[in-house]
């Protein structure tokens, strides 16, 4: 029989009860997350443009049917009351207080909502799904459409997942003979201008614009007119993908030149949130000057403005010219802050740590994004197994947090098709959710590192602070967590977002275990 070192013994006997701890209050969060009563979640305000139109959907989580109720609704606004689902236009800038209810046989809830009708979008950060990480160049139509349909079996609109993105490629590529090719260069020196082509996607081949200049879908996509119309109905907003350049990433047509076009087909059929990708803009720009990397996105801003219907324009340049100083004087109300994200523990690491220090550029309808998240089968951009992803499980938890604590936009990457409990727990837990769309808008800062553990804090709208004690470790270690490493002293009381939990009040300090580049989030109430 092997023998042990008493301290070894005793110590590997604290992570296991830990363990177990965890795998209790985890079972405890889970039987909460299924509860039958109604919750609603999501921010407590929504921003809409004046005389514009919009569409928001009531998150709320507990056993269907369950009706709706609104009170004090503005005039040009109607609700759903067996979905949910609002739609209409305000015509006069304000605020306007909402008494939102929501009820089944099991009970009743409600929530006091602001409808702020003004100059700002996205006051808290986006939320959604987009195509590119499951589905890469082989997206389809029809894979958007049942993606969509999944995310709504599996209850995950309820948590306020409400933007379905098409990403590139949807547009036809143009011909070797196209004119459009004369507008491409080769890759300027100091200038991001990638595109692929021509003929690499053989089957998205064709006319670029029809008679009335306006984009002509691929084979795939032969149907896109008819696609918000169908999110709507579902309660989602419709997302789309474009270019500044002549080209897409992929290689099919983007909206250079056209940008006014596309704004009024974007608007016209119903279009919520529109991806502007740089891709080929890099053969137009001049150079790198922050004046020409802002041009393109604050024309096709222009176009937006100028369309009757709200679209939310997030930017995506990879950070170029330090985009979060004037992504809001570009008209965007997010910002890529960094090239694409992969699932491995150092890329992800990379993207969250990049924002460590620029807290001070992020307030409602202003938000740096390290990119979608990297959570669940990741499929088409997966650097793990086929379908699958190179980060643990308790990576990906970090990945969740982080960006929650960034207020960075939530775009899941993952094929719905693939969605598994583990994942599906994730992206429910409201309460770590509700960090991120704190109607505050402040984004959290990394305030002190320690042995290996960093501590990041975030100030919330109710005065209480969230921390989150990052372990950077190869492996489980026991931290501690001094009070005085977050401005704190004296007793606190903790609670646990994860598990959904209160932990009790500590004096000076607390300490826990947490596995290799696990997090654990705490909220201290004042």
């Amino acid at each position: 029989m092997p023998t042990f070192n008493n301290y070894k013994l005793k110590k590997e006997m604290k992570r296991i009860a830990f363990l177990l701890v965890f795998l209790l209050s985890t079972l405890t969060s889970e039987a909460q997350h299924t509860s039958n009563e109604p919750k609603i979640n999501g921010p407590r305000l929504y921003g809409a443009s004046p005389a514009k139109e919009f569409i928001y959907t009531v998150p709320a989580s507990g056993a269907r049917p369950m009706t709706f109720t609104a009170k004090k609704l503005p005039k040009g606004v109607k609700m759903d009351k067996n979905t949910g689902i609002i739609t209409g236009s305000v015509a006069n800038a304000g605020d306007y207080v909402i008494e939102l209810t929501a009820k089944n046989k099991f009970g009743k809830a409600s929530k006091s909502f602001t409808l702020v009708i003004g100059n700002k979008l996205a006051l808290t950060p986006p939320m959604g799904w987009s195509s590119w990480y499951s589905f890469g160049r082989n997206v389809t139509l029809d894979k958007v459409v049942r993606s969509a349909e999944i995310m709504k079996e599996k209850g995950l609109q309820n948590y306020g997942w409400s933007v379905i993105e098409i990403d590139d490629p949807w547009t036809n590529q143009p011909t070797e003979t196209d004119p459009v090719w004369k507008n491409i260069k080769t890759r300027a020196e100091g200038v991001y201008g990638y595109y692929e082509g021509p003929n690499n996607l053989p089957e998205r081949v064709g006319s670029v614009r029809d008679a009335n200049d306006e984009l002509i879908p691929n084979t795939f996509f032969k149907n896109i007119k008819q696609f918000p119309a169908i999110m709507h109905k579902m309660g989602f907003k419709a997302g789309i993908y474009s270019s500044p350049g002549p080209l897409t990433c992929a290689g099919v047509a983007g909206s250079y030149g056209y940008e006014l076009v596309d704004a009024k087909f974007f608007a016209d059929n119903g279009f919520d949130y529109l991806k502007y990708d740089w891709c080929s803009y890099g053969s137009i720009a001049k150079d790198n000057s922050k004046e020409e990397l802002m041009k393109p996105f604050r024309v096709m801003s222009d176009a937006l403005h100028a369309q009757k219907r709200d679209i939310i324009h997030a930017l995506c340049q990879y950070g170029m010219g330090n985009v979060w100083e004037w992504g809001n004087e570009s008209g965007g109300q997010l910002w890529r802050t960094e090239q694409d994200v992969h699932d491995t523990w150092p890329s992800v690491r990379n993207a969250f740590k990049k924002l460590s220090d620029k807290a001070s550029y992020v307030k409602p309808g202003n938000w740096n994004d390290p990119d979608i998240l990297q959570i669940g089968a990741v499929g088409a951009q997966s650097s793990g197994k086929a379908g699958g992803n190179g980060l643990t499980f308790e990576e990906q938890r970090t990945v969740m947090s982080m960006w929650c604590m960034l207020s960075a936009p939530l775009l899941i990457g993952a094929n719905m098709e693939l969605m598994d409990e583990a994942t599906l727990s994730l992206l429910t837990n409201e309460e770590v959710i509700a960090v991120n769309q704190d109607a505050l808008g402040r984004a959290g800062s990394l305030v002190k590192t320690i042995d290996n553990t960093e501590f990041w804090t975030k100030q919330m709208e109710d005065g209480s602070l969230v921390v989150g004690m990052l372990n950077l470790a190869n492996e489980t270690r026991t931290v501690k967590f001094p009070f005085s490493a977050v401005q704190l002293q004296g007793t606190q009381k903790l609670r646990n977002l994860w598990t959904k939990s209160d932990l009790g009040s500590f004096k000076n300090e607390f300490e826990t275990s947490i596995p290799a580049h696990g997090i654990i989030m705490l909220q201290i109430k004042k």
